[in-house]
């Protein structure tokens, strides 16, 4: 049990930098078992891809499924958004932001891969309801910021796609990871909400 667990995340992190790196096409079922991360006790084999997955796009989905969870705790795992006083929705949304937006920064395969595989074909045939189903936590958490009848998950959505994109421009070298930058893609994504807020700081 304790190898099976080990090649399945060899498995899924050699398809997360392969992705990264080179897009789908590097990602090969011989890639992913030989190149990156090798056990030292046991060789790979392109067998465990359809022995423990069923098929590399299935794999894929794993892959993606992993990043899935990681970005999306980032987004809400540590925010616990009630009624301070002293420090506003606008405040509130500053600290999630910054949270979320230092996680993609940092993790740059990470990043890229999520970026590749959401913009893929992929993503619609194997993931798309899962994905919906994980980014229902979200909404639930950022609801109570939001006007009543409010489209929150249309919203969130369109936040989180632009966080993406706006990091993979940084790690393209389009822009500079600057306070700049960092100011400038939280009043993007600040300005996509700020209508429908119930406290909005403009």
């Amino acid at each position: 049990m304790q190898r099976e667990q080990e090649i399945r995340e060899i498995l899924i992190n050699n398809t997360i930098h392969l992705i990264a790196e080179g897009g789908f096409e590097k990602a090969t079922t011989h890639a992913i078992a030989f190149s990156g991360v090798q056990p030292s006790t046991f060789k790979m084999n392109e067998v465990y891809i359809y022995r423990f997955f069923g098929g590399k796009e299935k794999l894929y989905a794993a892959a993606f499924a992993k990043l899935d969870t990681e970005i999306h705790l980032a987004l809400c795992g540590y925010t616990d958004f009630r009624p301070y006083p002293e420090q506003d929705v606008k405040s509130q949304l500053y600290e999630a932001f910054l949270k979320t937006w230092g996680y993609i920064l940092t993790n740059e395969a990470y990043c890229r891969c999520y970026a590749r595989y959401y913009y893929s074909v992929y993503f619609k045939d194997e993931s798309f309801q899962t994905h919906n189903r994980l980014f229902d936590g979200i909404v639930e958490r950022f609801a109570p910021l939001f006007k009543e009848g409010t489209d929150v998950k249309f919203i969130m959505h369109g936040v989180f796609t632009t966080m993406i994109d706006y990091a993979v421009w940084v790690h393209n070298g389009d822009f500079k990871n600057t306070a700049n930058t960092t100011e400038h893609v939280f009043n993007v994504t600040y300005g996509m909400m700020a209508t429908f807020l119930k406290d909005a700081k403009i």
